[in-house]
């Protein structure tokens, strides 16, 4: 269960394929190559071992992501639990891993997730089968240790098996031949599967009671038949679980799809598929990050352009000869684990990375089909695709030059503040660690520069996640934020330039009076030239504060109608009229909001009046943000969410207050196909020409490494 194409290596021995390629020629007659064929022959050899080598490496990086969360979760929340040692957690994949490594956060719960997947989907079936043999076939094992977990006898879960599972592992002999190494050198592995016996079933196969290590090219589909009837499965009373973890993606689709309908022949099947997709096409950031990644590492996905969504897939097993299906989205399936098991992974790392999960989630599908006609899947997921067929109205964007592609700029989670001169104080944030600096951008001189304000003593520590919010003249507010994501901020600064000073060491931070509760991922915006309003965040305060910086006051402002605490909702206020929105966010407890809320600042009895809420999936947003564009209308950018991958038509979109109608603003094809910025931790500030710069941002993508942003310069069509 690995990123693997399942393949025989092709030897660097030449003596079969030059025999092979003689017979082509001559009928199986014994005419001599030319040395120019023999050199041929040797490259496009040595080219197809290396491209073997290359997607069997993908093994280790896996692996070792695996064992990470093995260390880490699994030893924590009772999983593989031992009968005899109450308390104490079986460990497998460490026989797999010498030199564990401790993964990410987003790394290890999405690699979690993948062994929840696979591992349930069994589980299911067994719960729903009585009495039956059952067969786990897995196409491409790599190193992965399942069949250890569910065979051990030591692992009280596996009282639920009833002891009716075998195991047959498919992958190239070599690395099979390595995984039986360690199987045997391992104690504890060799007195699970138990003793090697001879086989009959041909070379390359190696047998133990319930367990059976068996090289096959899928890339035959005849072979790959011809192994099945050998180990019997074609027996009806079997029931047959074919396991495909990221391994058919590595071949043409047309050859994966002779062995998934060659699995459907098969009576009592079930075929059990988890790997990438493309919900909006190659070109979404975190598309284009996964498949340069695999290219870079010539191992390139061969079928996910052709299967890129779920519909698809669904539609691609049943014409395999799979007609009953039950295809969704990681997240899907997030959502059907219980709530305490969430706790617990919760309490075991801090987590701070929902974006980066939504788009993990987005990206990877967990198909369940069989051909049993009487199977009841539990849960049932729902096959709804990219909320792109409802008719909305469109407006265009042009994209201007951008003269801000400084590497200065790459960070996410910084905070920026547009300043009367028309210059941007963009401050602190992200990239790869925290970051203490302060720049000022000016958009006309196309200048970026650092105002390294923090080299004295007193000013604020590197932080992510906080707020910057310009107040009046050349007075700003930093609000929260963290360092760790248990590491939360209290503090506000002033940031100020002193008298009527224009240059960049003119520019200081005073220490502010500190919040009553630390927060961070929360909204500001400046209600008046006095006065900053502090929305949400993850905190323990409450929903709204108010920062006067006239009376040096923080107090919490009376609300009329109901808005619950959000974290990473994004806010605009329209000082002209005092009226403000609040888009997305989720509750504390992770739960994204579909609402646009619309509220007026009485600013004589500081009340905060909800006036409107309006509902839609695209709505439905984690740490987007939101700026007026003129009177009763806000253009609502980025963020990421659990239903709707947001594509070149939905990631930017323009929202009419009152009445909540919704334009899309679409991205040119031009800038889609050689991107878009990742809209996850980024800043958005509107210059006086109504023009609009995106300023840093970017994500880690899983384990395909990270995408920081160069900025966007942009303009809309006017209505």
């Amino acid at each position: 269960m690995r990123c693997n194409r399942v393949n025989l290596p092709r030897q660097l021995v030449l003596g079969t394929a030059m025999q092979s390629l003689k017979n082509t020629h001559s009928g199986g007659g014994s005419t001599e190559l030319t040395p120019k064929q023999l050199r041929q022959l040797a490259k496009q050899e040595r080219r197809r071992k290396y491209a073997d080598l290359a997607i069997q490496g993908t093994n280790n990086s896996s692996i070792a992501s695996k064992r990470s969360v093995e260390r880490l979760y699994l030893s924590k929340m009772g999983v593989n639990e031992s009968v005899d040692e109450p308390g104490l957690s079986r460990e497998y994949f460490k026989f797999f891993v010498p030199k564990p490594l401790r993964r990410s956060p987003c790394i290890n719960r999405g690699y979690w997730l993948r062994i929840y997947a696979v591992k349930s989907k069994i589980d299911a079936i067994a719960a729903a089968t009585m009495d039956q043999r059952i067969v786990v076939i897995n196409l491409g094992c790599g190193f992965d240790p399942l069949p250890f977990q569910l065979l051990d006898p030591l692992n009280k879960q596996n009282k639920q098996y009833q002891n009716r599972l075998s195991f047959v592992d498919l992958d190239y002999p070599d690395l099979l031949q390595n995984k039986k190494k360690i199987i045997e050198s391992s104690p504890e592995l060799t007195a699970i599967v138990g003793d090697w016996k001879k086989s009959n079933r041909g070379n390359g196969i190696y047998e133990a009671e319930k367990y059976i290590l068996a090289a096959c090219d899928l890339n035959l589909a005849s072979g790959f038949q011809a192994l099945m009837s050998s180990l019997e499965l074609e027996d009806p009373s079997v029931i047959k679980i074919f396991v495909a973890e990221v391994s058919l993606a590595y071949m043409k689709t047309s050859k994966a799809n002779e062995i998934i309908t060659a699995c459907g022949q098969l009576d009592n099947s079930h075929f059990i598929i988890l790997e990438q997709l493309l919900p909006v096409g190659p070109s979404e950031p975190f598309s284009k990050q996964m498949l340069k990644h695999f290219r870079k590492n010539d191992s390139p996905l061969q079928s996910v352009e052709n299967i890129p969504t779920k519909i698809a897939q669904q539609a691609r097993f049943q014409e395999c000869g799979f007609p009953y299906t039950n295809i969704g989205n990681m997240y899907q399936l997030w959502e059907t684990i219980a709530d305490n098991v969430k706790d617990q992974i919760e309490s075991i790392e801090a987590f701070d990375e929902l974006e980066e999960f939504f788009l993990f989630c987005h990206h990877y599908v967990i198909g369940h089909s069989t051909n049993v006609s009487d199977f009841l899947f539990q849960p049932k997921f729902l096959l709804n695709g990219q909320d792109d067929k409802q008719d909305f109205s469109t407006r265009t964007m042009s994209v201007l030059p951008n003269s801000l592609a400084d590497g200065v700029l790459e960070r996410k989670f910084g905070a920026s503040a547009m300043l009367p001169s028309g210059e941007i104080i963009y401050a602190q944030g992200c990239f790869n660690s925290r970051l203490d600096d302060v720049l000022i951008i000016n958009p006309v001189l196309h200048t970026v520069k650092n105002l390294d304000i923090n080299a004295s003593a007193g000013g604020p520590q590197g932080r992510m996640c906080h707020t910057l919010t310009h107040i009046d003249g050349d007075l700003c507010l930093m609000a929260g934020g963290r360092g760790g994501p248990n590491q939360a901020f209290s503090d506000t600064w002033l940031l100020k330039r002193a008298g009527k000073g224009d240059g960049e060491s003119d520019w200081h931070f005073q220490k502010g009076l500190s919040l009553p509760e630390p927060r961070y991922r929360h909204a500001a915006c400046a209600l008046n030239a006095s006065e900053v309003l502090i929305f949400g965040g993850r905190t323990d305060g409450g929903k709204f504060l108010i920062y006067d910086s006239l009376n040096n006051t923080i107090l919490s402002p009376a609300v009329q109608g109901n808005v619950p605490l959000l974290k990473s909702a994004a806010l605009a206020f329209n000082k002209d009229d005092q009226v403000g929105v609040i888009v997305g966010g989720s509750t504390q407890n992770d739960e994204v909001q579909d609402k646009m809320i619309t509220f007026k600042y009485d600013g004589r009895t500081r009340t905060i009046i909800i006036e409107n809420v309006h509902f839609h999936p695209l709505f439905k947003r984690y740490g987007s943000k939101c700026i007026f564009t003129c009177k009763g209308r806000v253009l609502i950018i980025g963020g990421s969410g659990p239903e709707v991958l947001l594509g070149q038509k939905t990631s930017i979109i323009e929202v009419c207050l009152d009445s909540g109608q919704i334009t899309l603003i679409e991205v040119p094809k031009s800038v889609w196909d050689t991107g878009l910025p990742m809209l996850v931790g980024f800043e958005v500030q509107r210059t006086s020409q109504d023009k609009y710069y995106i300023l840093g941002g970017g994500a880690v993508c899983y384990g395909f490494g990270s995408v920081w942003n160069s900025g966007l310069h942009f303009q809309i069509a006017s209505h």
